[in-house]
């Protein structure tokens, strides 16, 4: 393996992966990668539970505030900065550790990802039509050709309701049927892949209690700041967890209790879903118990040295 050694640290949401990413990274030579597809934002700290400055600090982290709220940013965008990243941490002669919970970004990273078609005239017609007809229209064009798709996309994520419309009309088959589309050819590294396993009770009992520690923490304020900045609705970051529950409080007029408990909800269904993403990660070591950061940190110890 060499200088091809590439850590991967990941979980669902609130099973602890910052935590011991930051343990490692002061345990051994690393540098962390962000992969965590919101956390790429700048002024999306509170909701997207970004490691704060303090917990950063001498640790080299990546890719992390490095895209303003209204940028597009994808899993080719990720893995081309993940790269470039990579190199930089290798020239400096210490290890990427890769840590996030978008599973898509991580393997995108590993083995790449089959390019889906585009057409910048498709695209154009379909956000006219978002601009003319509304978002519910296009969303339910979306639920009778990729249902799968409608009921993972929120309907305000205009970027992604557009895209998934977009790639169902160039290729005549739903954008959720192309996404497992992975590159044959393995990964380009090698890979000790950790994944932070936690009992579903606990995990559960975990995202509520980071969610009322959100709403302490000022979440509520900051989406209200980014909205006055001009960071509205149809952004694929407004429509993440956490920020299109509180735009619907103080927007809709959803009572904040009704709200917060909406996301504790729908952060639960996320993290049933990473689970079931990560446990179809081929060579994945799984990091159960109550001391997963010791488990961790004999795995990397191995693995590197």
């Amino acid at each position: 393996m060499g200088e091809n050694r590439l850590l991967v640290l990941s979980g669902p949401t609130a099973a602890g992966k910052t935590t011991a990413a930051i343990a490692l990274a002061r345990f051994f030579p690393l540098e962390v990668i962000n992969a965590d597809s919101m956390q790429v934002y700048r002024g999306m700290d509170i909701g997207t539970a970004k490691p704060s400055p303090a917990e950063r600090a001498g640790i080299p982290h990546h890719l992390i505030d490095v895209a303003d709220p209204d940028e597009e940013y994808s899993a080719g965008r990720f893995v081309a900065e993940a790269n470039e990243a990579i190199r930089g941490i290798r020239e400096r002669g210490r290890f990427p550790l890769v840590s996030g919970g978008t599973g898509m970004y991580i393997r995108a990273l590993l083995r790449g990802l089959d390019p889906l078609p585009s057409d910048p005239r498709v695209r154009a017609r379909l956000s006219r039509r978002w601009e003319e007809e509304g978002p519910l229209a296009l969303h339910g064009d979306l639920g009778k050709v990729d249902p799968e798709s409608a009921a993972r996309i929120h309907p305000s994520d205009r970027v992604r309701v557009v895209r998934a419309l977009e790639v169902a009309e160039l290729t005549g088959e739903p954008a959720s049927a192309r996404k497992g589309s992975w590159s044959a050819g393995g990964s380009r590294f090698g890979v000790l892949f950790l994944v932070l396993a936690v009992d579903r009770a606990e995990l559960y009992r975990r995202i509520d209690l980071r969610v009322d520690a959100m709403v302490r923490a000022g979440l509520v304020e900051e989406v209200r700041e980014l909205f006055a900045q001009g960071y509205g609705r149809g952004l694929k970051s407004m429509g993440a967890l956490g920020y299109r529950h509180v735009l619907s409080h103080l927007l809709d007029g959803v009572p904040l209790e009704q709200a917060v408990s909406r996301m504790k909800r729908d952060t639960r269904r996320y993290a049933k879903r990473q689970v079931t993403w990560l446990s179809g990660e081929p060579g994945a070591v799984r990091l159960e118990g109550k001391a997963p950061i010791e488990a961790a940190t004999k795995e990397v110890g191995e693995f590197l040295f």
